[in-house]
């Protein structure tokens, strides 16, 4: 059955908007980790704080670049313009003047550029030897959405890619979104909230109204005050 060429372009319709997710919950991470360099006053703790968010923001960079790409794939596609040439006086094709636009080029181009924000992100949280603990998130569910994002955008563009005949993307990139699944569950795990503990006044009736706590209670107060 020949499917319909409407739905070649809900897959980057599809992508687009999951890139443009991920921009813009990137920005919440990116504006923890400036504030915490401004804030950090050991030089080497404050160099590696500084060199994250600068991974975040040339990851933002790449993604409206990419999102521009896509956009142009999407009206290259919808307009039926593909490497078209110019024609000569017998209605040959022409190479002089070279061509109109390739949208399977840049598509691919736009993969490659995902690729390279994956692995921008990956070496923001990429643990260094003294200081191991800051490679986490800042704000774990913003960048998680982001990660999560890039995935499903990255997913949309190589089934794009395979539909054009570049069934390769989709083993070349497999790698990349394995990668992108282990960095959301590494950087972006988050601590259970700690219930809270009772209050000074159910503790006191709690001694009053049971021997054994009140006992308990004056034997440590003793051993701290010894």
């Amino acid at each position: 059955m020949t499917e319909h060429p409407a739905a070649h372009h809900d897959r980057l319709t599809h992508a687009v908007p999951q890139l443009v997710t991920a921009f813009e919950q990137l920005g919440a991470e990116h504006k923890a980790l400036a504030a915490e360099a401004e804030k950090t006053t050991a030089k080497e703790r404050r160099g590696t704080v500084n060199r994250m968010a600068e991974c975040i923001a040339q990851a933002g960079f790449t993604l409206s670049h990419i999102v521009n790409m896509l956009a142009t794939v999407h009206g290259l596609k919808v307009l039926g313009i593909d490497r078209q040439f110019s024609k000569d006086a017998d209605g040959r094709d022409y190479s002089p003047l070279n061509s109109l636009g390739h949208p399977g080029e840049t598509l691919y181009e736009a993969a490659g550029h995902l690729q390279a924000v994956a692995h921008t992100l990956g070496k923001a949280y990429t643990p260094t030897r003294k200081h191991p603990a800051l490679a986490r998130a800042r704000c774990p569910q913003q960048l998680g959405t982001a990660l999560i994002s890039l995935k499903a955008a990255l997913e949309s563009v190589c089934a794009e890619l395979a539909e054009d005949q570049d069934v390769e993307a989709v083993t070349e990139y497999t790698p990349t979104l394995t990668f992108l699944g282990e960095l959301e569950a590494r950087v972006c795990r988050t601590v259970p909230a700690q219930g809270a503990g009772p209050t000074a006044d159910e503790v006191a009736a709690a001694i009053r109204a049971n021997p054994d706590i009140a006992r308990a209670a004056a034997a440590t107060l003793s051993t701290m005050t010894a």
